[in-house]
């Protein structure tokens, strides 16, 4: 599965670096949040997790209306000797729907993987879904934009809960919020 998201990121940041050249709309990004993650799996807990998360962006601009690329999001948090952390690696398309072009929302799709160790055992587990936002650019100069946004990630999708790499459960139901501020140069 990590191999079809890369695949799929590669491709779409190839499409985008190929369209941006005739925009001239290549663009990157780093953000930072809160994070709020969950798992819920028949051995798990299900509760709602706070850490800090980052995530960092690259693409190209399609047209002045929409920008596309993939990204990365990570999450950590530790708690009496339990380290959980999150990762999301997907391809999102951005539409700015309004004459101003601030505002905008986000889709797309994304692998959420997650882990959970206290040392000696480890629970993992990895799920596709789908991939939600918004946010509101605010221009800083002519080439830097920072963003408040809300994004969502959810895997539904295949995968397994593993216990020490073997079989412990059914599928589980990954989710990644994220509210915070991205520093974009486009």
């Amino acid at each position: 599965m990590v191999v079809l998201a890369l695949a799929l990121t590669g491709s779409i940041n190839i499409l985008a670096a190929q369209r941006s050249s005739s925009t001239g709309g290549f663009w990157y990004s780093v953000g930072v949040a809160p994070g709020w993650t969950r798992v819920s799996c028949p051995i798990c807990s299900g509760s709602r997790r706070t850490g800090l998360s980052a995530s960092l962006g690259l693409g190209g601009r399609t047209s002045r209306a929409l920008r596309i690329g993939g990204e990365l999001a990570g999450w950590r948090q530790s708690d009496e000797g339990v380290t959980q952390s999150l990762m999301s690696i997907g391809a999102a398309a951005y539409w700015y729907p309004g004459t101003t072009r601030r505002l905008y929302l986000r889709g797309g799709a994304a692998l959420v993987m997650h882990r959970t160790s206290d040392g000696t055992d480890v629970v993992t587990s990895s799920e596709i879904g789908p991939q939600l936002g918004v946010g509101y650019d605010h221009a800083l100069s002519p080439n830097w934009v920072i963003a408040p946004f809300v994004h969502y990630a959810v895997g539904v999708f295949g995968g397994d809960v593993k216990f020490n790499g073997g079989q412990a459960a059914g599928s589980a139901r990954l989710s990644f919020l994220q509210v915070g501020v991205s520093l974009t140069r486009r």
